[in-house]
């Protein structure tokens, strides 16, 4: 009964979906972002650059160009001060619904460690909602392995990584061996195993003949959706089977592996990450960081002298919780950073958006996504307090693990 009434639940939303006012934002766009392979990286962003130009529908506030150059995938490359030496590479994946700004932060850090860092523009992402509903895992699949080749042809030492679905993705291709081998993985909240809907992500699919998308949301981001489709639901589905697949073929995973989660995060099941690190991914030099609440231990059968914590509950600044969004973000980042235009009430819980802008700012606090009440007033955190932490590990996760391979 409980899986029927889940269906039904995704039929009556896909029924209301398609029922509802037909925008642009809720369209698939004239163009389609494909998987070809990849030569040039400096064509391929003059390709992407004409694609999101084309597709894209302008978030209302935001300059149109600004939006079209912060959706665009990019290439950081090492900066003057560098040494000529054995050059080494990073591909960095992005999540469901967001875009590749998500790494400028991290990018800019490791580009300063002389470490090239390059991104990518999944099919249906960076433009609107609608580009969605064709998006397909299996050209995601392509277009990441096309990009790790083309840059393991180009520096001396290749590493893959990503965020969220992006996540998923580098782990699929890096424990696929169907292409050059990564010297490592870095995995920020990697959707290996969805909290809520993991187990209702294969109704997707029947549900999606109903309608497209499970909610339409207000588009008030110009760098990520706030709409939801159906495909987008069965797409990462598909990925994360496949990844868990590469992931539970083996006992004792011998790829390098740098994780970071947090313990509040709505999105990923924390404990399914925790139990593959300790289990699977045994390697010594393999690292985790968990933000969480120090107020509570940490359970005895979850220990691992590999895992670093960080305290997550900073009541100076207002901060219940870290959000699976804010890891990869700095407290000075130009949308999402500290007093930027997306810190404050963009996805406020249990208040309406309006209600939210009118807290004094000493009322509102800031935690992960959630549909409880709480004491206090609470919107989505969207930056890391802790984010020099984070890059300061990647980055020497990435430099240990480059010098093992020096003769």
């Amino acid at each position: 009964m409980t899986i029927l009434r889940n269906l039904l639940v995704l039929l009556v939303l896909g029924t209301t979906a398609a029922c509802a006012t037909s925008t642009q934002f809720y369209t698939p766009g004239p163009s389609t972002l494909g998987a070809e392979p990849m030569s040039d990286f400096d064509r391929y962003v003059e390709s992407a650059n004409a694609y999101v130009d084309t597709n894209l529908v302008p978030v209302e506030g935001f300059d149109r160009e600004q939006q079209v150059l912060w959706n665009l995938p990019y290439r950081m490359k090492p900066g003057a001060n560098c040494s000529s030496g054995d050059r080494t590479g990073l591909l960095l994946i992005h999540g469901l619904s967001d875009s590749p700004f998500v790494f400028r932060d991290l990018s800019r850090y490791l580009a300063d460690e002389c470490i090239e860092v390059r991104t990518l523009l999944l099919q249906g992402h960076g433009t609107r909602p609608g580009d969605m509903v064709t998006a397909s895992a299996d050209v995601w699949r392509e277009q990441v392995r096309n990009h790790f080749v083309a840059l393991s042809k180009e520096v001396d030492l290749a590493f893959i990584g990503g965020f969220s679905l992006g996540g998923a993705l580098a782990t699929d291709y890096a424990l696929s061996k169907t292409g050059p081998r990564p010297e490592g993985l870095v995995a920020v909240a990697p959707a290996w195993q969805l909290n809520g809907l993991r187990d209702y992500l294969w109704l997707a699919p029947i549900a999606d003949v109903f309608g497209d998308f499970v909610e339409k949301e207000p588009e008030l981001n110009p760098v990520k959706y706030e709409s939801f489709s159906f495909n987008a639901g069965s797409q990462i589905g598909d990925v994360i089977s496949s990844a868990q697949g590469r992931i539970v073929q083996q006992e004792n995973i011998d790829m390098p592996l740098f994780l970071a989660a947090t313990e509040a995060d709505s999105v990923i099941n924390l404990d399914y990450l925790v139990t593959q690190f300790r289990e699977r991914f045994r390697q010594p030099g393999n690292a985790m960081m968990i933000f969480r609440d120090s107020r509570t231990p940490w359970p005895d059968a979850q220990a691992d002298e590999r895992i670093r914590f960080m305290n997550s509950y900073l009541p100076d600044a207002n901060i219940l919780e870290f959000s699976h969004q804010s890891l990869l973000i700095s407290p000075d980042n130009e949308l999402y950073g500290l007093g930027a235009p997306l810190q404050r009430c963009l996805e406020p819980n249990n208040i309406s958006l309006e209600g939210c802008r009118q807290l004094p700012e000493q009322d509102l606090w800031f935690s992960a996504w959630h549909d409880t009440e709480r004491p206090v007033y609470t919107s989505r955190l969207t930056y890391n307090p802790w984010f020099d932490d984070l890059a300061e590990a990647i980055g020497a996760f990435i430099r240990t693990h480059a010098s093992a391979e020096e003769p």
